[in-house]
């Protein structure tokens, strides 16, 4: 997982997103927060953190959420992620051998 890094000193590092990606299939995963106007402007349910899903080349799907935390919202997309079944779990040694 990686973190974006937001040169506006006014902004507050809680609320930077969470990028994380599949080595192997090039997909992505986000994890970001959404104000109310932010939320509004793609249909979401009001602020919180989201997630969303994209292949190297392509849009994004829709965002999922909201949630009360970034954790929560990444937790969820390392599960249920449909294009990266792989993201937040480490790999064993053997199987980076391979």
């Amino acid at each position: 997982m990686a973190r974006a890094v937001i040169s506006d000193p006014k902004r507050h590092t809680a609320f930077e997103p969470l990028y994380d990606f599949d080595p192997q299939t090039g997909a992505r995963v986000e994890v970001f927060y959404a104000d109310r106007v932010l939320a509004d402007s793609f249909g979401g349910r009001g602020p919180g953190w989201y997630w969303w899903t994209c292949q190297c080349g392509c849009l994004p799907d829709a965002p999922t959420g909201p949630f009360a935390t970034g954790y929560a919202a990444f937790r969820e997309a390392a599960y249920f992620a449909p294009q990266a079944p792989s993201f937040g779990r480490r790999r064993s040694l053997s199987a980076k051998l391979h």
